[in-house]
């Protein structure tokens, strides 16, 4: 299986070497998100790649961004730093006309868990990784989520994780019928039931969440040396079904469709504290309970 984590020697570059003041603007941006892919890194904006680096150093930027091709898709370290404004603003007018709401709505998911301060810490949710695709299993993941509870004594216990995988429908139009939400949780049962797929998939996950924490990209755990262990308890999955509208009927009957008994793992939807992205234990719903509260709405 392809790994996410990077090499000693990539981390030593992000952390001390020539890939350093980059790393250190994108943890003081947080319109930013930098995210490990095993032989390269990616530098996320708006939930689009600013920048894809890879384990020579080489530094890429999408020329489909550029509409006036005013911009070097290559510019080195120095000139790359310099000029993330005016990458991010050819991306701003390209968002424009070419709306990717749900990826950018996950950015910022990861943004109000990982890197708010005293919110993250008090969530009970980290994550990982976004955007996970691995192309040798044909696994995808919108959002891999580590369940750490904010209670004192468990945050303290580096042993109490535990996985959750976070599929994110922004708007109802995105759910694409019960077929769409069952070939994920009929894909998702494949990817877990594979004990051995799995078992490979979390050892690479906590090492990724340890790098990321080690390189300061993760608010209160940053340069911290330690090693998380993830449990064997079975993973969760999330649905976030963000800015559904109550008066539309098409999410409860495309999710009352779904035969949820084939499925051994827990299903629940994501309900935000109030106006925030804060995942948080005591807003899960089970996917019944949530059927039947939209059936009474």
């Amino acid at each position: 299986m392809k790994t996410r984590s990077i090499s000693k020697d990539f981390y030593d570059e992000l952390k001390m070497g020539k890939l350093a003041k980059l790393l250190e603007y994108v943890i003081k941006d947080d319109t930013l998100c930098l995210e490990l892919r095993g032989e390269f890194i990616n530098i996320y904006y708006r939930g689009g790649s600013l920048f894809k680096i890879d384990n020579k150093y080489n530094i890429t930027f999408d020329l489909r961004y550029d509409k006036e091709k005013k911009l070097n898709p290559n510019p080195d370290i120095e000139k790359a730093i310099s000029l993330i404004p005016f990458y991010k603003q050819a991306m701003d007018k390209w968002f424009y006309d070419n709306p990717k709401y749900e990826r950018e709505f996950q950015q910022i998911i990861l943004r109000e868990n990982n890197n708010s301060g005293n919110i993250s810490r008090a969530t009970d949710y980290y994550i990982a990784d976004i955007e996970y695709q691995n192309t040798e299993n044909r696994s995808r993941f919108d959002m891999v989520a580590f369940k750490w509870p904010s209670n004192g004594t468990v945050r303290k216990n580096t042993n109490a994780l535990s996985l959750a995988f976070i599929e994110v429908k922004y708007g109802d139009n995105a759910v694409n019928g019960s077929a769409g939400i069952n070939k994920h949780l009929d894909d998702l049962k494949s990817f877990i039931n594979n004990k051995e797929m799995l078992n490979e998939f979390k050892k690479d996950m906590e090492q990724v969440f340890e790098q990321k924490c080690n390189l300061g990209l993760i608010d209160g755990l940053q340069n911290h040396q330690f090693k998380v262990e993830l449990s064997n308890d079975e993973p969760e999955v999330i649905f976030i079904f963000a800015n559904h509208d109550p008066d539309s009927k098409r999410l409860n009957n495309i999710l009352s469709e779904i035969n949820i008994s084939d499925y051994p793992f827990k299903i629940l939807i994501a309900q935000s504290s109030f106006m925030g992205y804060g995942l948080y234990i005591d807003n899960m719903i089970d996917i019944k309970d949530f059927i039947n509260m939209l059936s009474k709405s």
